[in-house]
């Protein structure tokens, strides 16, 4: 991850490894279009910079071009960090040069890279989707907890993003000095695809009835409403909306609560970074958290691209604020807009704070990100038009009316 002091040479060799494949990765475009577009030129002019720096050494030549060719070979990228490491070690000028290029790239860049000094690309038995959830311990009072988790899913292949789900879940009931907590999982589909997989490993199912695109702000909104529709006049609880691909540490639920308790804020995002693991990460992470009883995942075994300052993944909020603000926009539909939208909008509505957490986005298919004709799905939305006029967490919304 970038960093603001002065480097070291194995530091500024990691910093300019690191952008070679950035630069060159066809992952970093594909993991967020528009991050990529306010950050490659960054990535460019820094890529240009190592270029010319190792033209005139045949090994460090060789070993750039070697992670060019294949930017998810590591072995490459050690090999070239250890030649650059010589390189600069006798270079003070250049070195000056290149750390002030990297300073300067790593204050505008919006996505990153994070290879763990521990991590390994080989083949592990990846978690199969169908390993049991824990049991949730049902309460036996009918009140609302004291903070509600709520998880917007839909995977119709029974692949990927229902493995990411289950350990989701898994790490959800692994949890230490929390308060209690009540897991909602709102399926969008045609049918309750997933209702008997989840039966007795989350609080609540609730199915959303739609086809067509995935529809995660209604999804969302059908899950807190449901969830908190118990709640007396003036009381309020704790949400938490929580993609379903991201895996949580043991200390999770205790942490964020007592934020949002004692911060005197309405809303918090607890992570500045989003890592998006690659394929053997995301199997060694479920691994280590849900199977081995690890309380959290290391970064040194992890590699994978971080997306800075992200809107969505996780949100932590106040109920009373997420009603005064009607909730997401349920006019988003499709990839894209909606978490960017109400947080702008909760952040109008209450003090809204950023932590300085790890969150770990595990791999699955990345979505269509646009429609056929290339336009962004919400394009025509306007943003911040949102309000609880118009209505939302309606179940039967897309529901056809009876002939």
């Amino acid at each position: 991850m970038s960093t603001a002091s002065e480097p070291t040479v194995s530091g500024l060799a990691d910093r300019l490894t690191a952008y070679a494949v950035l630069a060159h990765d066809p992952a970093v475009p594909r993991i967020a279009a528009d991050y990529w577009a306010l950050s490659e030129d960054h990535y460019r002019t820094v890529d240009a910079a190592l270029a010319g720096l190792v033209a005139a050494d045949p090994a460090a030549g060789g070993a750039y071009r070697a992670v060019v060719g294949d930017p998810s070979d590591t072995a490459a990228q050690h090999t070239l960090r250890d030649r650059l490491a010589v390189l600069l070690a006798g270079r003070a000028g250049r070195r000056a040069e290149l750390a002030a290029a990297v300073a300067e790239a790593d204050g505008r860049i919006w996505i990153d890279y994070h290879l763990g000094a521990d991590y390994t690309a080989a083949a592990e038995p990846a978690p199969r989707a169908g390993t049991p959830a824990v049991p949730r311990v049902r309460r036996e009072s009918a009140d609302v907890a004291p903070v509600q988790v709520v998880i917007p899913f839909r995977d119709r292949s029974g692949g990927p993003r229902t493995r990411n789900l289950l350990a989701c879940l898994r790490a959800l009931a692994d949890q230490e000095d929390a308060p209690a907590h009540q897991v909602t999982v709102v399926e969008c589909d045609s049918g309750p695809r997933s209702r008997d997989l989840l039966d007795g490993v989350v609080d609540r199912y609730v199915l959303a009835p739609k086809d067509g695109l995935f529809n995660k702000a209604w999804t969302v909104n059908v899950g807190v409403v449901e969830a908190t529709r118990p709640l007396p006049a003036g009381r309020a609880v704790q949400v938490c909306v929580l993609d379903a691909d991201i895996l949580v540490d043991r200390h999770f639920v205790a942490r964020n609560t007592a934020r949002l308790a004692d911060g005197g804020h309405g809303a918090h995002l607890p992570f500045r970074w989003s890592l998006s693991l690659d394929g053997p990460s995301t199997a060694r992470a479920i691994g280590l958290r849900t199977e081995a009883g690890a309380a959290d995942v290391p970064g040194s075994v992890l590699r994978g691209l971080l997306l800075r300052e992200p809107p969505g993944g996780c949100v932590w909020v106040r109920s009373d604020v997420f009603h005064a603000v009607g909730g997401f926009d349920e006019r988003y539909e499709g990839w894209g807009g909606e978490d960017d939208d109400v947080v702008a909008r909760l952040a109008a509505a209450a003090p809204l704070r950023r932590y300085d957490d790890a969150l770990l986005h595990l791999d699955h298919p990345r979505p269509e990100m646009t429609r056929d004709d290339g336009r962004p799905f919400n394009a025509h939305i306007e943003p911040l038009s949102w309000s609880p006029g118009h209505g939302y967490g309606d179940p039967e919304k897309f529901t056809p009316a009876p002939a």
